[in-house]
Parts: C-alpha cells; sequence; structure tokens
C-alpha cells in the first residue's frame, strides 16, 4: 500500500512539475509570487491526506461480511452488532424462495473484507407477488374465469341478481374492485345479472 501510494505521489510531482516548467516560462515575475504558494498547497496536499490516510484510516480492523441470506431483519441486525458492523434495510422485492421479511441480498456482497463499522444494505422479501385486479365489470360472465386465470387470479363465489334493464349472464359487480392490488392466486368474487322468470298463467 504504501510503495503504490509513494510511486503514485511521484508520478504526480513529476507531472505538476513539468506542467509548472512550461507555465513559468510564459509568466511574468510578479504573478509567480501570487502562484507559488498555490502551488506548494498542491504538492503538498496529496503527501498530507496520503499521511492520513496511511496512519488513521489503515488503522481501522477489518472484518468479513456475514452471509445473511434467508434470515429475518431483526436476526441479521443482531448478528452484524456481533461482527461489529451496522445495518439497514434498503428495500424489498419479490423472491418465491424467500418469505416475506427474510434477507434476499445484501451490500456489500458475502465474504466481502470492510471496516469495521460499515452499513451493511439490507433488501428483504416482499413476501406474495403482488398483482392488480383487472376490470370484468360488463363483461360476459362466461369469460370471468378465463381474464382471472391468464392474471393469476381465481374466481371465487358467484351471486345473481335479477335486473331486468341489463341482459342475463353480465358482470354486475366484483370484490376486490378494478385496479386493487391483491396477492396472486387471490379469488375475486363476481355478481352476475339473470334474467327475471317468467310468469306462468293458470289456466282455468
Amino acid at each position: 500500500m504504501f510503495v503504490s501510494y509513494t510511486s503514485s505521489y511521484l508520478i504526480f510531482v513529476i507531472v505538476v512539475s513539468v506542467l509548472l516548467s512550461i507555465a513559468f516560462a510564459r509568466m511574468k515575475l510578479s504573478s509567480l509570487r501570487i502562484i507559488l504558494p498555490i502551488i506548494a498547497v498542491v504538492l503538498l496536499a496529496p503527501l498530507f491526506l496520503g499521511y492520513l490516510y496511511l496512519t488513521y484510516f489503515t488503522a481501522i480492523p477489518e472484518v468479513v461480511v456475514p452471509d445473511l441470506t434467508g434470515k429475518t431483519l431483526e436476526v441479521a441486525l443482531d448478528e452484524l452488532a456481533e461482527y461489529k458492523l451496522k445495518g439497514k434495510r434498503a428495500g424489498s422485492v419479490f423472491d418465491m424462495k424467500f418469505p416475506e421479511g427474510r434477507i434476499v441480498s445484501q451490500s456489500p456482497e458475502i465474504g466481502k473484507m470492510v471496516k469495521v463499522g460499515r452499513t451493511i444494505s439490507l433488501i428483504t422479501s416482499s413476501g406474495k407477488q403482488k398483482i392488480f385486479v383487472p376490470n370484468l365489470l360488463g363483461r360476459p360472465a362466461i369469460q370471468a374465469e378465463a381474464v382471472l386465470v391468464a392474471k393469476g387470479l381465481r374466481l371465487g363465489k358467484i351471486a345473481r341478481e335479477i335486473v331486468p334493464e341489463i341482459g342475463s349472464g353480465t358482470i354486475l359487480t366484483q370484490s376486490p374492485l378494478p385496479g386493487e392490488e391483491v396477492d396472486i392466486s387471490s379469488f375475486v368474487h363476481i355478481t352476475v345479472t339473470v334474467s327475471p322468470e317468467p310468469e306462468v298463467k293458470e289456466e282455468n
């Protein structure tokens, strides 16, 4: 680390020196008196920062990031604390392999060496996949099941209601309503219109 930094710093000094030599040849003496202090800062700043890095940051111990996959957020945070690391929930995604709330992925990844005190971002499973309920209102009842199956849903209870103004076999209501977000494989219940029964006249 030290050798690499020293080599980089020497290359930096050489490049800056060449550029300054060209600049000096075109500047007046009065301008040089103002620029020389700036040059000193430019050359010494990397050296100072490098010293701080080598003496402070490299002195912080490192630990291996543990495997938190499949664990609950609470358990993951406790385990990170044992490694003197921090954790935060960075979001959730659908993953059919893990129940809701379990850790799906993490960053930095498993096995990476990090400084003590580093924060590990955790992605949890959102549980079942969410989908939007399609609009069945006004459709023929015979189409309901096919439409729902195509969306990953199931046809639930079918109620019937007499509505003379609407043709028989038309979907009048649905529950959940169109556009609602539900778990995949949920049931959708519908009400279908039926025609009134014709009156039977008794013969004398």
